[in-house]
């Protein structure tokens, strides 16, 4: 039985024990042979593991009829995260920051920013499906579930950064005007929000100038969602990598 919590970063010990079934403790016991009991062929190789270490101890069997000598040999294997790191950790990396693209991207293009986010979605979702499949079925989290659902919460994340953006851009929008993220032009003109008489020797806002006022909101808010595309640009690639210490720092300490 192994305990893969930590899968594919675990260790495992694979215990092999020796017995008889016919002679008591006091007809025979067992003991391994001084010096070094188990030996290991330098060419031997496994698929997966790497044997990094073995043990030897002496246990007994109790049964009705009487007690049995046994010895036990511990042999410690290290998994080899090669194949994983190609097939789950790389690639999910690589989607991670393919969404990121979409900060970029302008902030009126919907379709391009939508499909963008839910394409990576859908990728990394199907990804750890697929891993989910090679590996044994067991109830508790493993260490590659964690890491496959923080790489969707990122994902989710980003997807979820372009719905707040786009809100903020559309909002109160009532003329098109220029796009506030570049610099401002001379149209911008402060004489547009001057005041006119109204013939009764008061004065009272022009029609340009309650259309400036709408601009001046809508430009403000426009303004918001070019800043949170700015901000993640930077924020989301700091917390991903702050993650990646954290994440491999645990497990990789815990190997040996």
């Amino acid at each position: 039985m192994m305990e893969l919590s930590r899968f594919p970063l675990d260790v495992q010990v694979c215990t092999m024990e020796i017995g008889s079934f016919s002679k008591t403790t006091q007809e025979l016991k067992l003991s391994w042979r001084l010096g070094d009991p188990i030996k290991i062929y330098r060419g031997l190789k496994m698929p997966q593991f790497n044997i990094i270490n073995n043990e030897t101890d002496r246990c007994h069997e109790d049964f009705q009829i009487g007690n049995y000598s046994c010895l036990r040999a511990l042999i410690t294997l290290e998994r080899n995260i090669g194949f994983h790191l190609v097939q789950s950790y790389l690639p999910s990396i690589l989607i991670v920051v393919i969404s990121w693209m979409g900060f970029w991207m302008d902030t009126d293009s919907v379709p391009a920013r939508t499909c963008l986010g839910v394409t990576t979605l859908l990728t990394v979702s199907n990804q750890a499906s697929e891993t989910q499949l090679k590996i044994p079925q067991v109830s508790y989290i493993k260490a590659l579930d964690i890491w496959m659902g923080v790489c969707t919460a990122f994902i989710f994340a980003a997807l979820l950064e372009f719905t707040v953006v786009n809100y903020y851009w559309r909002k109160k929008l009532t003329n098109k005007c220029h796009n506030p993220c570049r610099s401002r032009t001379t149209s911008d003109s402060w004489m547009e929000l001057m005041p006119q008489p109204n013939g009764r020797g008061t004065e009272q806002p022009s029609p340009a100038a309650e259309f400036s006022i709408s601009q001046a909101d809508s430009r403000r808010y426009r303004l918001l969602a070019c800043r949170i595309d700015e901000l993640s640009r930077y924020i989301f690639p700091a917390a991903f990598l702050a993650f990646n210490l954290v994440y491999w720092f645990y497990y990789m300490s815990h190997r040996h």
